[in-house]
């Protein structure tokens, strides 16, 4: 079973009074995926950067993801408990 981490980071934008999501990247290394997160978050209702590991064969999510950082309005499953 060969695993990857996806280091991830997804905007969050207000439409019509909704928080939606918006665009979603992917990054090298979880360094870059929390720098372009501290980057968008001036310009973004919200942004988050995560950590996401994945089973390459199956697509299966292996685990949690971990939360390397997190601007603004996120929804629910990104806020800090």
């Amino acid at each position: 079973m060969a695993e990857r981490t996806l280091y991830i980071v997804q905007q969050f934008e207000r439409m019509g009074g909704k928080l939606v999501a918006g665009r979603a990247m992917e990054f090298k290394t979880a360094d870059e995926a929390a720098a372009r997160a501290e980057r968008d978050a001036p310009r973004m209702a919200g942004v988050v950067a995560l950590a996401q590991t994945v089973d390459l064969d199956t697509d299966e999510v292996m685990e949690e993801p971990e939360i390397l950082a997190r601007y603004g309005e996120l929804p629910a499953e990104f806020r800090e408990e």
